[in-house]
């Protein structure tokens, strides 16, 4: 939902509020003075108010100022510019140990539920939309060099290499085994190297892709409880991994700002909200003035009457 930005009169009026109020407490202080004639009982009471709410205001300024500046005539003032190391430390490891622990960011990732697009995805997924055909060509090339006949046949020659005194049938055995070998991966390489000519192989595929789809947003299904361990355990040990070194960049990169730099981003963010305080401050300051100066203008006048009497 969209804020309408004030302008003009009243912009000002937001940007200088706490200034705004300090000028009303002082315009009220003032005209006490030329009703004083006219009526010194509200004259009383309205430079009490005027003086409390001068009071409240310049003060909550005063605080305010000791938090951004140090003065010499202010003792303890600039409390973020002297506190500046202290607050970078506790700013990173606010972050590292309470913000971006891995119980948290899995959390967060599991709201994402990345599953649950990701199945939703895989099933109106397709090889021939998801891969270019050139791509899908250059990729089961390369899947079915790996499938050389002679690769598979010198492993089974490497793993009997030790048996010496192999009987007539053992050799057998090896060379048949051999052959059928040659004659799967050369099959194999065949239909690797088709797929991406074969419209009833890519259908087949698909189905298999949608199949994996429906079953990562079953939660009941095996292989979503199987992805959701290894998420978990995957954002653990990132997280873990990472534990000094977000810590390290934080700290890196808020010590690269000057004392004045992080200063003029704070107040940046929070001089306008921390102006309430003072038109907070001139304004009960002068509901209190009344209030006291009402106060005791009733406890004059009970002594007045008892005097009288």
């Amino acid at each position: 939902m969209s804020t309408i930005e004030p302008r003009g009169f009243f912009a000002f009026i937001e940007r200088h509020k706490g200034g705004v109020a300090l000028a009303i407490a002082m315009l009220l202080y003032l005209a006490s003075w030329p009703l004083a004639p006219l009526n010194p009982a509200l004259a009383r009471i309205v430079r009490a108010a005027g003086e409390a709410s001068l009071v409240g205001g310049l003060c909550d300024f005063i605080a305010i100022n000791m938090l951004f500046e140090q003065h010499w005539y202010l003792p303890k003032s600039g409390v973020l510019p002297r506190n500046r190391e202290r607050l970078i430390d506790g700013i990173a490891e606010t972050i590292e140990t309470q913000w971006l622990t891995p119980a948290m960011v899995g959390q967060k990732i599991h709201d994402l539920k990345p599953l649950d697009r990701l199945g939703e995805y895989l099933q109106s997924a397709s090889l021939r939309t998801v891969i270019q055909p050139a791509q899908l060509e250059r990729i089961c090339t390369e899947a079915a060099r790996q499938l050389e006949p002679e690769a598979a046949i010198d492993l089974i020659r490497r793993m009997t290499s030790g048996v010496s005194n192999a009987g007539l049938i053992d050799r057998i055995r090896a060379a048949i085994l051999s052959a059928l070998i040659s004659k799967e991966c050369a099959r194999l390489r065949e239909l690797i190297r088709g797929l991406p000519h074969n419209d009833e192989m890519l259908t087949a595929a698909d189905e298999q892709i949608h199949e994996i789809g429906a079953r990562l947003r079953d939660p009941a299904s095996t292989i979503r409880k199987t992805a959701d361990h290894w998420m978990d355990a995957l954002v653990r040990e990132v997280v873990i991994a990472a534990r000094g070194e977000i810590a390290r960049m934080v700290k890196e990169n808020l010590s690269s700002l000057s004392v004045e730099e992080v200063k003029n981003q704070i107040e940046r963010r929070t001089r306008t909200h921390l102006d309430w305080i003072r038109v907070n401050g001139a304004v009960f300051g002068a509901i209190l003035g009344c209030l006291f100066a009402m106060l005791n203008s009733a406890y004059a006048g009970m002594l007045l009457r008892q005097v009288l009497r």
